[in-house]
């Protein structure tokens, strides 16, 4: 196997498991075990187990904005720009390998003894505030900080309640999409 295949066989294995059960859950012999490669290799490329995470989290933060920002860029004005957003969640949610979110769950199981790996989190989650604050400003709404932030923990909690309930359709999605829509329609500027 090349190097580069070792690489990413560690990544994609390590990203599946702590996908779905934890960062703190999963050891390293482990990671090692189900990549198939030594563990001089996986040191190689990652020195620690919280440079494994955080390379994974910045990977996953890119992934993630390309895959948003191709939803938004199909859609056309700033309000269904929005909405393509809260399409994007609910076929992620409908994913058969959805287990939540790596960053939410980075942000519940690392203190602030691991800046690097909640400052990826963070800035993954400002990068999404800010873009709803952007569309929020061409649609012309009062506060449109504000209300980038609540349709921030909408979304994070539509998340965090995917996970748990197991996802099963669109219903929560679309009442949740309702109420923030109208939210918005009420918040412009007369």
């Amino acid at each position: 196997m090349k190097n580069s295949s070792k690489k990413e066989m560690i990544y994609e294995t390590a990203t599946a498991l702590f996908a779905q059960h934890g960062f703190h859950a999963i050891g390293i012999d482990r990671i090692i075990s189900e990549s198939n490669v030594a563990k001089m290799t996986l040191y190689k490329y990652f020195p620690s187990k919280e440079h494994l995470i955080e390379s994974i989290l910045i990977r996953r933060d890119e992934q993630l904005r390309t895959s948003i920002n191709k939803s938004i860029d199909e859609a056309t004005s700033p309000l269904e720009k929005i909405k393509s957003i809260f399409q994007w969640y609910e076929r992620w949610f409908e994913q058969p390998n959805f287990y939540g979110c790596m960053f939410i769950k980075a942000s519940e199981e690392f203190s602030q003894d691991t800046p690097k790996i909640r400052q990826v989190s963070q800035d993954h989650k400002q990068w999404l505030t800010d873009v709803l604050e952007e569309l929020l400003t061409l649609i012309g709404v009062q506060h449109p900080a504000s209300l980038a932030n609540f349709i921030m923990v909408t979304l994070d909690g539509l998340t965090v309640n995917a996970n748990i309930f197991a996802y099963t359709g669109g219903m929560k999605l679309d009442s949740s999409w309702a109420f923030v829509e109208n939210l918005i329609l009420q918040s412009k500027k007369h």
